[in-house]
């Protein structure tokens, strides 16, 4: 039962540390990473042309049945 316990109150110690990094609650680390502002990214290639659409295809029709 004590395990249980010891258990569960672990993981909550572990969660509310966690929900503390993902806040920001921590200071920042004193060394900042470089941005890298100077990459540029190249624009997206144009779409492609669609091929352009013939006649419709007439639809099938059923006789009717004699009446």
């Amino acid at each position: 039962m004590i395990r249980i316990v010891i258990a569960l109150a672990s993981v909550l110690a572990l969660c509310v540390i966690g929900g503390f990094f993902a806040l920001g609650a921590f200071p920042p680390a004193l060394v900042q990473e470089d941005v890298h502002k100077d990459v540029s990214f190249a624009a997206p290639p144009p779409p492609a042309a669609l091929p352009p659409l013939g006649a419709p295809a007439p639809l099938p029709v059923a006789p009717l049945a004699p009446g």
